[in-house]
């Protein structure tokens, strides 16, 4: 018998397959295309995410690129420019270093430091105490929540459990550029990514419904985190119910088309949701929550500021007559005007008598008096003296410019001894937007013995400006603008204010200003007034040579001299249209400013930071100086060298006029920097 290694196997006998039903396999042949196809969809959106990703590295590095080449540009251009320029260039920077110290101030990364400490177990925020016993929490929403939360996190350590922060698409990888905002290695923080071109998306949906279901496990003995920053509309989104985003985003769409206003346009917006006015507060407890807030609201209202899901909000029932108000219930979907039908409770023990809720704590962490007081020892280590105004300016942007003008004018006008504190109290105490109190003009009353190098007046808020889709232009650009004119027409009605050089900065503390790059823009009385002034006298110029030309067409129209008027007539009104398309009339009725602003100085006039994950209120600068010969120079040689009479500085107050003889000579062009207009190039 042969081993059993040696001997063959058997063959078992197949089995043989039982035969298909028809509609079974066509079934089956439709599910694995179907499988198919969603492997193939998804395989696309990963490529459109990383090639997306991509796009958006090769930016950023051709941005620093370029920002590194117009510095070198500018160092070159600079080297020779005369002494009136470099001092507008030295002003321009004195400026930007004051309020770039005020985001400094309210960066993420530092006011964690600043307003949060931790003793042993204790957590302590702006005097309120937490005891810590590994049960904290933490949600959040905004592009500042990825440093506030990762400073958290390093902070509470060991008592840290779970965290899950919703941020703009981009944001985690943004950190790779940023190491300082890197989470810890073992973190417990998960970043969600949602929002699209500053819209909602169903990604910002499904991450606040797994956040709102998180939050119903806590229990009595948790503490919820909540961190919040301002600019979260498109990242804190959970329609209540079975509403669907699309109807919400219709809704109030449609709202904004009947201009309806932003109170009644929130309202309805928290009445739709799951999160906001509260509920999300509501579904954390028995938890205590904490909420830490990076404010851009001016005073800070706790109901205005990200959607407020943690903050009361007692008028819901408001919503509902907003939608009848504009006649929109009986078209609404059955689940939209059902929600809005809703009653809330009559007696809620989760409140107390003030309609707040008693389990939360609220606080704010960085807002624009932060960002003010920032600039105030700015200002101070420059040299010249400080005066907070307000970091609650609010109105139209016309309004705050007039306003700003008059208290600038004011502020001068008291230190030359010609107004009282009661004529300035008068004058300002009933303003719209800038209203000041009897002890505000005690406290900030000048004199000539507080002066120093000149007066810096600081001050921020929300101006609102009307911006569209097609807009070019921001609130901070445009209040610069009609600054210049305005303060134009002050120096026109007081001729004293001629002896003092005003300048304005207005920034946004997130670098972006309305549908622009820019972050903000420089203003100063001769800015706009100058490109009127070249436009009259291009006018003049191209009417005279109108005449000229038609003449020696008539005469000798062959001729080189003819030929030579017609080019010079056409490129003449070739710079008369390029120069009225930037007349600030213009630009302002076209929301166009920024391409006026690009266009004088190159650009020079433009405030640029790039984005700077800091979020507040925009914050404004008025420097006032007195007056200073900025000619180039030649008043001031030594005497052997003096030119002669004719080429003499003529203003009375420069050095070399104090010790020379009184010669009456013509006064010089530009000869100082009050007087000097922008350099027009229109591209």
């Amino acid at each position: 018998m042969l081993p059993k290694k040696l001997q063959s196997k058997r063959k078992k006998p197949k089995k043989k397959r039982a035969q298909l039903d028809p509609a079974e396999a066509l079934a089956r042949n439709h599910k694995r295309q179907e499988s198919l196809k969603k492997r193939t969809t998804k395989v696309e959106e990963i490529n459109e995410i990383l090639n997306k990703r991509k796009a958006e590295r090769t930016e950023k590095k051709n941005a620093s690129r370029d920002a590194e080449i117009k510095l070198y540009e500018n160092e070159v251009k600079n080297r020779s420019k005369t002494i009136q320029e470099k001092r507008m260039i030295q002003i321009r920077e004195d400026m930007k270093s004051i309020l770039v110290a005020g985001l400094d101030k309210v960066n993420a990364l530092k006011v964690v430091g600043d307003k949060v400490k931790l003793e042993g177990s204790t957590m302590t925020i702006n005097g309120s105490k937490y005891k810590l016993k590994s049960n904290v929490h933490m949600v959040g929403w905004g592009r500042e929540t990825l440093m506030l939360g990762a400073s958290l996190e390093k902070l509470i350590g060991k008592h840290f459990r779970k965290g899950f922060l919703v941020v703009p698409r981009g944001s985690v990888s943004g950190m790779w550029d940023n190491p300082l905002w890197f989470p810890a290695l073992n973190s417990r923080i998960t970043f969600l990514e949602g929002g699209s071109m500053g819209m909602p998306n169903e990604k910002s949906v499904e991450a606040t419904r797994g956040i709102a279901d998180y939050c119903k496990k806590l229990r009595k003995a948790d503490i919820l985190v909540v961190v919040l920053s301002g600019g979260t509309e498109a990242l804190l989104n959970c329609p209540k119910g079975a509403i669907r985003l699309e109807e919400v985003e219709e809704l109030l769409s449609i709202l904004k088309t009947a201009k309806a206003t932003p109170m009644e346009i929130d309202a309805v917006r928290r009445k739709l949701s799951a999160v906001f006015g509260g509920e999300l507060a509501r579904l954390a407890y028995p938890a205590k929550v904490v909420t830490l807030v990076m404010s851009d609201v001016a005073g800070n209202l706790p109901h205005l500021v990200a959607g407020s899901p943690t903050v009361n909000d007692p008028g819901k029932d408001a919503a509902l007559a907003v939608v009848r108000k504009y006649k929109l219930e009986e078209s609404l979907p059955p689940a939209v005007r059902e929600v809005l039908h809703e009653r809330p409770p009559v007696k809620d023990p989760l409140v107390d008598e003030n309609y707040k809720f008693k389990f939360v704590d609220y606080h704010v962490l960085a807002d624009t008096g932060d960002a003010i007081r920032g600039m105030t020892d700015a200002a101070f280590r420059l040299g010249l003296v400080p005066v907070s105004l307000s970091s609650t300016v609010v109105g139209p942007v016309r309004e705050v410019s007039r306003a700003y003008a008059q208290v600038t004018a004011l502020m001068i006008l008291a230190a030359e001894g010609k107004i009282s504190k009661l004529e300035m109290y008068d004058a300002m105490k009933f303003d719209r937007v800038l209203p000041l109190s009897e002890e505000k003009i005690r406290e900030i009353f000048p004199s000539k013995e507080r002066w120093g190098l000149g007066l810096c007046l600081l001050s921020g808020g929300d101006p609102n400006a009307d911006l569209s889709e097609e807009s070019r232009t921001g609130p901070n650009q445009d209040l610069a603008l009609y600054f210049s004119l305005d303060w134009y027409l002050k120096v026109k009605e007081n001729p004293i204010l001629n002896d003092y050089v005003v300048w304005f900065l207005g920034g946004s503390t997130d670098g972006i200003d309305g549908n622009t790059k820019a972050a903000g823009a420089y203003g100063y009385g001769s800015l706009g007034p100058a490109v009127f002034k070249r436009y009259k006298e291009l006018t003049l110029e191209e009417s005279a040579l109108d005449i000229k030309v038609r003449g020696m067409l008539r005469a000798d129209p062959e001729s080189q001299e003819t030929r030579n008027a017609v080019r010079r007539y056409e490129s003449l009104r070739d710079e008369l249209s390029r120069v009225s398309a930037i007349l600030p009339d213009r630009v302002l009725r076209e929301r166009n400013a920024n391409f006026m602003f690009t266009n004088i100085n190159d650009g020079d006039e433009l405030l640029n930071l790039g984005y700077t994950y800091t979020n507040v209120c925009d914050l404004h600068i008025i420097r006032i100086a007195r007056y200073q010969c900025s000619c180039d120079g030649q008043c001031l040689a030594p005497r052997e060298e003096l030119p002669s009479p004719k080429e003499l500085c003529r203003d009375e107050k420069c050095a070399a006029n104090r010790t020379l003889p009184k010669i009456v000579v013509p006064p010089r062009n530009q000869c100082c920097a009050r007087s000097t207009g922008p350099k027009l190039k229109i591209y």
